[in-house]
């Protein structure tokens, strides 16, 4: 979440934006993807018991996926302006996301 955070802090003070986040982007997807390795382990452990927390993680985690896929081909094939738009959204979304999943969690 602090990675999302410092993401769009780029996104919406700087006019160079586009160096710092391609910086920045690599360590948020390698969290990101250790993040999931780590729930694979851990449903391993826990002998692929799945309860409706596991289900709400694995639809956050495919929705979080599902979007940076469309930001990378707005990164690639679109005008900055596209994409600052859509990235502002995305990572505002990711950080709801992540917190209310955490929220919801950790509070069953």
């Amino acid at each position: 979440m602090i990675v999302a955070l410092i993401n769009l802090y780029f996104i919406f003070t700087d006019k160079e934006f586009s160096k710092k986040v391609k910086k920045v982007n690599p360590i948020y997807y390698a969290l990101f993807a250790s993040v999931a390795f780590t729930g694979i382990l851990v449903l391993g452990i826990n002998q692929f018991h799945v309860t409706h927390t596991v289900y709400l993680m694995i639809l956050v985690w495919m929705v979080i996926f599902i979007m940076s896929m469309k930001l990378f081909k707005k990164y690639k094939y679109g005008t900055p302006d596209e994409y600052r738009a859509f990235a502002k959204k995305k990572y505002i979304i990711d950080i709801v996301l992540i917190g209310a999943t955490m929220g919801l969690v950790y509070a069953i």
